[in-house]
């Protein structure tokens, strides 16, 4: 019954998504492939049945390449149980296998894995093969007359394929779990959410200057639009909502960021009103859509934490490669941030009007959410702590000048929480070149030497308390 009230909602909310969002809800979910090619099977068993036994197609070909009904039923029969043992085994080794890595370094990399066309295209093949000899074996029709062609050359080719798909899913496998590659393709991945979110939905709204808008920002107090329930703000149509806000001459401030948790009866949004044309709030309410977890979709600081999370466990683990590795792709991702995107709250409609005020990060929030958590797992650390100046150098080397201060903070910052008494004098060594590689830089060698000498401060007032 309640599954039959929320179908209508259902229905709705999958209307007012954009066609990206509705794109990615069907091809993420693991059922859709296989069920596309669960129907073909279908339509192949109709043809092949139609062909043999309606039509008697197998009796023109000649007897060397055709069987008998024994000969099929054995064929159809052999590969009905392989075929669903070959799928047993491999999908249970590969969630036991991705169960382990998971545990490792992430429980949401289990998804990135499932998602992949490989995968998906497998288990499709697996299935489909598996209902087409199915159907065929149980419509088989027990005629001494008849030789069939098309029914066993099929079901021989379709095992053939799920063999061949079987051989390019290991390899798929073995390929994907190394860290590397996981982290490279979790990556591009990232990138794309970058090009399409931050790029293509909201660049051609951002203003080039934001003191050219700053006056038409509100100042009295705007009319509120409540949750009616909590979770995650997983998408929202900017699209839509701008194209609302303007055809009822409103400017609209939204509360939460994309991956915020919404709790339940607190403002959405906020929107003034130019005019006395009544507005009908739930239409904008219908445009921030809500769930129960967080989704790539948009949101690229969920992504960027998948990235911390590995970081992080590696060096639970001991595994000071995978965590430099990951320290990697963190900054490169960082960089294609600062140099693509514009970081402005104000977005406004082909005449300058301000229409839409949303809660923005600045490059400063991309630092923090990168790599204040490894900076903290990292402290007593030199190895890796070096490794993250290193990276926040390459940074600052690729970004627009504009970031090189939030970079030189953010290395102050890493800086007065590491534990200085684990380090010897080659670490000292290479960790000060690091740091004046950055000062260099961002142009900050006065801070530079002000931080050194401040350290040096600190641990001669250790020594003396010692």
């Amino acid at each position: 019954m309640n599954t039959i009230k929320r179908f209508p909602s259902t229905i709705k909310k999958f209307k007012n998504m954009s066609k990206r969002e509705r794109t990615h809800l069907i091809y993420s979910n693991i059922l859709v492939r296989p069920t596309l090619y669960a129907l073909s099977s279908f339509l192949l068993f109709f043809v092949t049945i139609w062909a043999d036994l309606k039509m008697e197609l197998g009796s023109e070909i000649l007897p060397v390449f055709t069987s008998d009904y024994q000969l099929t039923k054995t064929i159809l029969s052999t590969l009905t149980g392989g075929l669903l043992s070959l799928t047993s085994f491999t999908f249970y080794g590969v969630l036991t296998a991705l169960t382990t890595f998971s545990g490792q370094y992430s429980p949401r990399i289990l998804k990135n894995f499932m998602m992949t066309k490989v995968t998906q295209r497998t288990l499709s093949i697996f299935n489909g093969s598996f209902i087409y000899v199915l159907l065929c074996l149980l419509f088989l029709n027990n005629e001494e007359t008849l030789s069939y062609f098309f029914i066993p050359t099929t079901a021989t080719l379709l095992a053939a394929l799920s063999l061949a798909s079987f051989a390019i899913f290991i390899n798929h496998i073995v390929t994907w779990l190394q860290v590397a590659h996981m982290t490279g393709d979790m990556k591009w991945e990232s990138i794309r959410i970058i090009e399409k979110s931050m790029l293509t939905e909201l660049d051609p709204y951002k203003v080039e200057n934001e003191e050219s808008v700053k006056n038409q920002v509100p100042e009295n107090q705007g009319h509120q639009v409540m949750s009616n329930n909590s979770g995650y703000l997983q998408t929202i149509n900017f699209d839509k909502l701008m194209e609302e806000a303007l055809e009822d001459d409103l400017i609209i401030k939204l509360e939460y960021k994309v991956g915020n948790f919404v709790f339940g009866s607190t403002p959405l949004i906020t929107y003034w009103k130019n005019n006395n044309i009544a507005i009908d709030e739930n239409k904008y309410k219908d445009m921030l859509h809500i769930g129960k977890s967080q989704t790539e979709i948009q949101d690229i600081e969920f992504s960027i934490n998948k990235f911390v999370e590995i970081t992080i466990r590696s060096l639970g683990n001991h595994d000071p490669k995978t965590a430099s590795g990951t320290l990697y792709e963190i900054g490169d991702l960082l960089i294609n941030i600062s140099k693509k995107v514009k970081f402005t709250p104000y977005l406004t409609d082909e005449s300058y009007n301000l229409r839409l005020i949303i809660q923005n990060y600045t490059f400063e929030d991309y630092l923090y959410i990168g790599f204040a958590s490894i900076r903290h797992y990292a402290r007593d650390n030199v190895i890796v702590t070096v490794e993250l100046l290193k990276v926040l150098d390459a940074i600052a080397q690729g970004i627009h000048s504009r970031d090189h201060q939030p970079v030189w903070d953010f290395v102050e910052y890493v800086a007065s929480g590491f534990e200085y008494e684990y380090m010897h004098d080659l670490d000292r060594k290479r960790y000060y070149k690091a740091l004046n590689n950055i000062a260099e830089t961002t142009g900050n060698n006065q801070a530079y030497h002000k931080l050194i000498k401040r350290y040096h401060n600190e641990l001669n007032n250790n020594s003396v308390l010692k």
